[in-house]
C-alpha cells in the first residue's frame, strides 16, 4: 500500500469502517452540506473590501467568529483520483455559482490545493500521490483588517503558508456563503480544476473542523492518532455515518450534524475496512464496490 501513514487513525474513532464518496454518475455525485449561522455584524476587512452579512456554511461561521479556523481531512486518494474535499459558495448543485472557492482540492495533475478567493487565486500546494493521507488546512485573520494567512500540512508535515491584506472568500469577500460542502465543491476559473461542480472520487474517514490554528505540534500528534479536542468544533467519523439515511453525525458533541446533499434521497455507501495493513494492501486490485457493507 502506497504511503501508509505510521500510525492509521483508530484512536479518531474510524478504526473500522470509512465513508465512501463516488463521482460515478450512476452512483451519485454526493457532497454532504453543513450546518448554518446568521452573521449580522461583520467586521472583516481588506483590500478596499468589507466583509458581507447573512447566512453562511460552518467552515465561515467559525473563522467569522473566531478569527481562525483549521480542518482536519484523513483521505484514501485512489489511482486517478481528483476532486474537491471541502468548499463553499452561494449556491447548490446542480446551479452554477457565482461566488465560490474550492477550499481543498486535488487537482487534475496530481496537486493538493489548500486555498481561497482574495481577488485572485490564494494558494498552497503540494504534489500528492495515491494512499492514505491526512491533509490539515489553516486559514486565520492576525485583525479585522488582516493580514490574512492561509497553511497547508500533508501527512503531519508543514508544506507552507501564504500571507495577503486583502479580505478572502473565507471572511466574507464580496458576498455571503450558505453552502459549505464536505466532497465537493465548485471550480470555475480555478487551477487545474474542470470549469463546474468537482466532486471528490476518493474514499474520506474522517473530517474535524478547529475554531483556532492548530499548531506544528497538533497536526503530528492527530497524523499519529491523538484526538486533540482543544478548539475542536465539529468531529465527523466514517464510523458516525447512516448510510440508511444519509446522516453523519457529529462526534464533538456540539451537535452539527450533516446530511447528504445533490442526489435526494439517494446515499452514498459505507465501506467497511478490516485495519492494520494487511487488508490495506490489496486494495490496489480491488474497488470500494466490492467492499463490505456495515
Amino acid at each position: 500500500m502506497s504511503n501508509q501513514p505510521p500510525y492509521l487513525p483508530t484512536a479518531l474513532g474510524v478504526s473500522k469502517t470509512t465513508l465512501l464518496l463516488s463521482n460515478n454518475p450512476s452512483n451519485g455525485p454526493y457532497a454532504w452540506q453543513l450546518p448554518q449561522c446568521s452573521i449580522s455584524s461583520n467586521p472583516y476587512s481588506g483590500g478596499g473590501n468589507t466583509g458581507a452579512t447573512g447566512t453562511y456554511g460552518l467552515f465561515n461561521c467559525i473563522a467569522i467568529q473566531n478569527g481562525a479556523i483549521s480542518a482536519v481531512v484523513w483521505f484514501y486518494l485512489p489511482p486517478g483520483g481528483e476532486g474537491a474535499m471541502l468548499g463553499f459558495s452561494n449556491a447548490l448543485y446542480p446551479n452554477g455559482a457565482t461566488a465560490f472557492t474550492p477550499w481543498l482540492y486535488v487537482g487534475t495533475n496530481s496537486y493538493l490545493y489548500a486555498g481561497d478567493w482574495n481577488g485572485g487565486h490564494w494558494q498552497v500546494s503540494t504534489p500528492i500521490s495515491p494512499g492514505w493521507h491526512m491533509a490539515v488546512i489553516e486559514e486565520w485573520a492576525t485583525s479585522t483588517s488582516g493580514p490574512y494567512y492561509i497553511a497547508l500540512y500533508l501527512d503531519g508535515n508543514y508544506i507552507g503558508q501564504g500571507s495577503s491584506s486583502n479580505l478572502p472568500q473565507l471572511f466574507g469577500y464580496v458576498s455571503n456563503y450558505p453552502y459549505n460542502t464536505i466532497g465537493g465543491g465548485y471550480g470555475y476559473t480555478w487551477p487545474n480544476i474542470p470549469s463546474h461542480w468537482f466532486f471528490f472520487n476518493g474514499t474520506i474517514a474522517y473530517v474535524a473542523l478547529y475554531n483556532r490554528v492548530l499548531t506544528t505540534s497538533d497536526v503530528l500528534a492527530i497524523y499519529q492518532g491523538v484526538r486533540i479536542t482543544s478548539g475542536l468544533v465539529a468531529e465527523y467519523a466514517g464510523n458516525n455515518y447512516n448510510p440508511s439515511t444519509g446522516v453523519w453525525i457529529d462526534s464533538s458533541g456540539n451537535n452539527y450534524n450533516i446530511t447528504t446533499t445533490v442526489v435526494a434521497g439517494q446515499y452514498p455507501p459505507r465501506g467497511c475496512i478490516l485495519w492494520p495493513a494487511d487488508t490495506l494492501s490489496t486494495w490496489p486490485n480491488s474497488t470500494w464496490l466490492t467492499w463490505p457493507q456495515c
